[in-house]
């Protein structure tokens, strides 16, 4: 779950999406915007509000011999973010409202590079922000690359592999780790600003939700009707409402508990019980002919049957269909030959309700003595796990 509340409102160096235009509340004048560029030669800068649907194209000026510049035509506005451009390449990022009077100063040939603005604490955050999160970008490119390179060198060696691979995850998190800590002192230090919106693709919600409170909360006070406040409320209640899902599942299906007994027909009718596989490694897989996250991991899953079956490992899939049709022919499609049973009801079937699951696919592992080994592990951490409990 990390990270994925927040995507559609993440900045994150030069990607930018944006959900709104900002507060309905507007001062009587727009901001002030002037500055000095190094190497300029009379360019004409464009200033442009950033907003859902593209670029909301504000004012234009035009750059001075000394390399002087100032807008004299931005209507009112409330805090949102802008950019300020010489072409589609070359732009810096500012955020900003009617009351702010900021001066820029920056390199002409590279807007985004080492800019500065005066008069704008948001801005000023922005950019803090940014050369953090460029910094960790730069980190992660030259570890990808040294790692990309010790793997050639070991690449017929799978268990040299692994250890690189865990080697890696270990650093990767490292830097990771070290980014979030000083983002999280910046996020703490001015929460009541939209530029902070830059950090939480590097701040972990579940981690850190007094954080996002106390982010909301500023903003709620300073900008109520802003788009960006309500969007991080909704964010928050959703995470909040998925955490007490995953709460309630977690007591149906508690790690090293019981596995409850599922018993549904298979497509020929005939009532197959989960408990009939005790004494074997068994995969209860939800999942559905019309869900393509489901189909996707499919292969994977058949593979996986492939290799462990011999050594005690089945599959006890339990489809979500409300068709028998498609089931029966995803089936076969797919190449699935472990047993399959499902009730057709859809997401009112008696398992939904019984385990309390809202998404798919969704997998529960269970140990040969009929316990929960794990939960909703898919891809190489289910093979993972397989081989540390059958032998690989």
């Amino acid at each position: 779950m990390k990270n994925g509340i927040l995507k559609s409102i993440v900045i994150c160096a030069s990607v930018f999406t944006f959900v709104s235009c900002g507060d309905a509340k507007k001062s009587a004048n727009g901001f002030e915007l002037k500055g000095t560029l190094s190497n300029a030669s009379g360019e004409t800068l464009i200033l442009e509000q950033m907003s859902q649907s593209g670029y909301v194209f504000i004012d234009s000026a035009k750059v001075d011999e000394k390399g002087n510049f100032e807008f004299t035509n931005i209507k009112p506005t409330a805090m949102d973010f802008f950019r300020l451009k010489t072409s589609e390449a070359n732009f810096a990022v500012l955020v900003a409202d009617s009351t702010q009077k900021l001066n820029f100063s920056g390199n002409a040939k590279a807007l985004g590079t080492d800019y500065k603005v005066e008069g704008s604490p948001d801005t000023k955050q922005f950019i803090e922000i940014n050369i953090e999160l460029l910094s960790v970008s730069k980190q992660l490119d030259s570890l990808q690359g040294v790692m990309n390179s010790k793997m050639m060198a070991v690449k017929m060696d799978s268990s040299k592999m692994e250890e690189l691979n865990v080697q890696a995850e270990g650093q990767f998190n490292a830097i990771f780790a070290k980014t979030a800590a000083v983002l999280i002192k910046k996020v703490d230090a001015f929460p009541g600003t939209i530029a902070n919106f830059s950090a939480f693709n590097a701040i972990h919600i579940e981690d850190n939700m007094p954080l996002y409170e106390k982010v909301l909360k500023e903003l709620s006070e300073k900008h109520p009707a802003s788009s960006y406040t309500q969007q991080l409320r909704a964010s928050i209640d959703q995470y909040k409402k998925q955490f007490d899902l995953q709460e309630a599942q977690n007591k149906l299906l508690p790690d090293g508990g019981a596995m409850a007994d599922i018993k549904l027909k298979s497509p020929a009718g005939k009532e197959i019980a989960l408990s009939s596989f005790k004494g074997k490694l068994v995969l209860v897989d939800f999942w559905a002919s019309w869900c393509g996250p489901c189909r996707k991991e499919n292969p994977n899953v058949v593979r996986l049957y492939k290799k462990y079956k011999s050594k005690g490992f089945e599959i006890y899939s339990v489809s979500l269909d409300e068709e028998q049709d498609k089931w029966e022919k995803a089936i076969e499609k797919d190449g699935l030959t472990w047993t399959h049973v499902s009730d057709l009801g859809g997401w009112n079937s008696s398992v939904c309700s019984q385990f309390n699951i809202t998404s798919i696919p969704f997998t529960i592992l269970v140990g040969k003595d009929g316990n929960i080994v794990a939960k909703g592990l898919r891809g190489q951490a289910l093979e993972d796990k397989v081989a540390e409990l059958l032998g690989s």
